[in-house]
């Protein structure tokens, strides 16, 4: 049997559906389009309140030591103690403050924190219909081409003729594996599949992974036809040539821009306005998971001013980081000086991102040995080395040059892509050679980290690089590795406990729109490791299972310092942010966290002192 199985990045980092309609999206006239005047206005910063009762715990330096009272005023910790010391304090200070006391069992913490996602191109795509795996912070149930149809039939009957289906989302890693000849494979999905659903209607549908682009035929003839395509088709005869060559993928860059050139004008349009009227909604879901600061992981200058257009006119709810990509010499030139923020600024740049290979269920993640099932590329993609060496061995030229430039001419901290465990020896082979004072400090990064061996982990001990995880490579897509893509290299996967007993900072993180936002869900993956596609739920490499308590302090203290920024929050020590969540329960006092702890009810989401999510009752402090 014949496959044609997507070849694509499979994350965030690198949008090319941003890249190739920019000209198209981030143009003035569609920045005029937006709103100039506050839409919403900032929220009044309450009198000052002091909180006693329940759980608190500030996570001051990481730990998970409890106080029995903390004092809030002018949005930031002012004071931390016994219910007498923070009253007398109070008093003293912010004399008429309101006083609450948390019932029994609730549990006030920091602001959860998200340190790798992707804001913009997340709300870009939001506006299409959802194909993807997931149902709120779950796998959907029976997620299969013949549901997937489904959803796709339902909303063409809706549509005008003249429009085209645009879904989004589309994973064959989590739909269920095939069993071929004895051989575990994923699903190919390709023209005939969707044809399937509609042969009428064009269909086109982006991956999970924003890098390959399914279409069906009755778009596929469009994209053909478009005059404006000629050049990028020069390569096929004729339409038959073109259909039987692609098969409907069309992938990375080269492939894609055909398809999106032909998409209808309108509903092109629609994705920029989406965008910016969608980064509320992504907002507002942070919030109502305990989330207060996002680290943007895949930055550029329209995506920034995209987001500066959105803070212009509506309240902050949450704080924004962000790395820098710079994939090319020129990027990096641009570059001013590194200075760590003393104080906060919206959207301030900690890091350089650099993305070196795909993703391991994209079966693109860099290997050095091949995938157990097929894949296009069966070592999967390395973004370096060009034509001429296609699959290095060695980190190539291209590579160390610009690792040279950022680290050791610009003195950046480097936040590398890297998923396949050749492309993680080569991101540590490059801190090797221009790391060479680890003891200064700079908190270089390697995100995903998802295929290490314990001589990595202590190579990157050494260099003090510390890793972020992508946990739901483990809770998500933990079956699908064991069983069809790496069998017993996936107890390489997010090698958390072994990175902490060598003393390691780590973090866990979303990706998303890779998988859905929730550190509490990303906790309970972390402590757990159930595979959640699997009808057994079995652990994946339980001794790498972590305690409630580690998994606490990589979404809050070690987050916050992996992204620059404890001086302000990730804990609530006196001078910090008043950024902090009320849970119903305390997450380390739960016995079976498996499908439970990222329930666990968010009360309330404070940032600045003011309230931005739920709702609260306090009594004014009687000072007669």
């Amino acid at each position: 049997m014949e496959h044609h199985h997507h070849s694509c990045t499979h994350c965030g980092c690198d949008n090319p559906i941003l890249k190739l309609l920019k000209d198209e999206l981030f143009t003035p006239e569609n920045f005029a389009q937006l709103p100039q005047e506050r839409l919403v206005s900032r929220s009044a910063q309450i009198d000052p309140f002091m909180v006693s009762g329940g759980t608190i715990r500030p996570m001051i330096n990481g730990s998970v030591e409890t106080v029995p009272a903390i004092g809030f005023a002018e949005g930031k910790v002012v004071v931390s103690g016994t219910e007498e010391e923070v009253s007398a304090f109070m008093q003293q200070n912010h004399p008429g403050f309101y006083s609450r006391v948390l019932p029994e069992g609730n549990t006030l913490l920091p602001g959860l924190i998200e340190p790798h996602v992707h804001l913009v191109p997340t709300a870009m795509l939001m506006g299409w219909t959802d194909v993807g795996g997931f149902e709120e912070q779950v796998l959907r149930q029976n997620y299969n081409i013949v549901n997937v149809g489904s959803i796709i039939r339902k909303t063409i009957a809706k549509q005008q003729p003249n429009q085209w289906f645009l879904g989004a989302g589309l994973d064959p890693a989590l739909m269920p594996i095939l069993n071929e000849d004895g051989n575990k494979q994923l699903l190919t999905i390709d023209i005939n599949v969707l044809d399937e659903i509609s042969n009428e209607q064009p269909i086109l549908i982006i991956s999970a992974s924003m890098h390959t682009i399914y279409v069906n035929s009755a778009a596929l003839l469009l994209i053909w036809e478009n005059e404006d395509n000629t050049k990028y088709l020069s390569d096929y005869s004729s339409y038959e040539d073109y259909k039987s060559k692609t098969q409907g993928q069309l992938q990375e860059e080269k492939g894609m821009q055909p398809a999106l050139n032909t998409i209808p004008k309108i509903q092109k349009a629609a994705m920029f306005v989406n965008a910016f009227l969608n980064l509320r909604d992504i907002f507002e879901t942070a919030n109502a998971r305990g989330v207060t600061f996002m680290h943007d992981a895949g930055m550029n200058d329209g995506q920034k001013k995209i987001l500066k257009a959105y803070l212009a006119v509506n309240a902050s709810t949450v704080r924004i980081g962000a790395a820098q990509v710079c994939n090319k010499i020129e990027d990096v030139e641009k570059l001013g000086t590194f200075t760590i923020k003393e104080q906060y600024e919206d959207i301030y740049l900690s890091h350089v991102k650099v993305i070196s290979d795909g993703s391991n269920q994209g079966l693109t993640g860099y290997q050095s040995e091949p995938y157990l099932c097929y894949a296009t590329n069966p070592y999967g993609v390395y973004n370096f080395g060009g034509e001429n060496n296609p699959q290095p061995q060695d980190p190539p030229v291209d590579f160390r040059t610009l690792m040279g430039l950022i680290i050791r001419d610009k003195k950046w901290p480097v936040m590398i892509h890297a998923n396949g465990n050749l492309a993680v020896n080569f991101a540590i082979d490059a801190f090797r050679e221009f790391v060479k004072d680890p003891t200064q400090g700079v908190r270089h990064r390697i995100e995903h980290c998802s295929l290490t061996t314990p001589q990595n982990l202590d190579d990157m001990k050494n260099l003090q690089v510390s890793p972020s995880f992508l946990i739901g490579h483990v809770g998500y897509w933990g079956y699908a590795f064991k069983e069809a893509i790496f069998g017993q290299k996936s107890n390489m996967l997010d090698m958390c406990q072994s990175a902490l007993k060598r003393d390691m900072k780590i973090t866990l993180h979303s990706d998303n729109q890779v998988s859905p936002l929730g550190p509490l869900r990303m906790m309970e993956q972390s402590i757990t490791r159930r595979m959640e596609a699997d009808p057994e739920w079995n652990v994946l490499n339980p001794v790498e299972c972590i305690t409630h308590e580690q998994a606490l302090t990589a979404v809050t203290y070690d987050a916050a310092w992996q992204c620059y920024a404890e001086q302000w929050t990730g804990s609530l020590k006196v001078g910090n942010l008043a950024d902090f969540v009320v849970l119903q329960q305390d997450p380390l006092k739960m016995k079976n966290p498996y499908m439970h702890m990222r329930n666990i009810g968010v009360l309330e989401t404070w940032v600045g002192g003011t309230l931005v999510y739920g709702s609260t009752v306090s009594e004014k402090v009687n000072m007669a």
